[in-house]
């Protein structure tokens, strides 16, 4: 490689920080906005269309399946995704979504079994294609703020103490069960 020049690894890469950064500042908004997912059974999404919703079920338990903890389908993590994407993120991000997402149908996705769905987001996380690396990105972000912030996954996955005790700095983890604490 001669000086002044840049290979297409790089340079995807480059983009994928610009574009990830374009992201990053609606999913805060969410965030910050107190984004909260209705409990109710009759729900129906506002963004996504049924097909899309459940796809995007699907999706965030390729993510956080259940195993000792529940699965982020548990916390409803779809349906705090479906109210990013119609309340918080840009147009762009929603088209980075519906590309994606549609990718997912091309393949038949909800056929898939859970292995085959691991491996189509091990591709898409290695993928030279911007967009599907964006939409990897942005639907592992959003999956992990919508678990680690919803009831479930701030009691049941990480360690919660609703009135906590005196501080102790430094401690080691495992003297207090080994987890991460949630913040409320």
């Amino acid at each position: 490689m001669t000086a002044g020049t840049m290979n297409r690894r790089k340079a995807l890469e480059r983009v994928s920080v610009i574009m990830g950064g374009v992201l990053v500042p609606s999913i805060w908004t969410g965030m910050i906005s107190g984004c909260r997912t209705p409990l109710e059974t009759d729900w129906s999404p506002k963004f996504l269309n049924n097909e899309e919703a459940l796809l995007t079920e699907l999706i965030v338990d390729v993510f956080i399946p259940q195993t000792h903890t529940p699965s982020a389908s548990e916390a409803m993590v779809h349906r705090f995704i479906d109210e990013m994407l119609h309340g918080f993120l840009e147009k762009e991000e929603q088209e980075i979504i519906r590309h994606g997402l549609k990718r997912l149908q091309e393949l038949d996705f909800v056929g898939m079994d859970e292995e085959a769905r691991i491996n189509v987001f091990k591709d898409l996380s290695v993928s030279e294609e911007p967009k599907n690396a964006l939409f990897f990105d942005a639907m592992r972000s959003m999956a992990l703020l919508g678990y680690f912030t919803s009831e479930i996954g701030a009691t049941q996955t990480l360690a919660h103490d609703p009135i906590p005790g005196s501080y102790e700095g430094c401690i080691p983890l495992n003297k207090y069960g080994g987890k991460t604490w949630s913040e409320s």
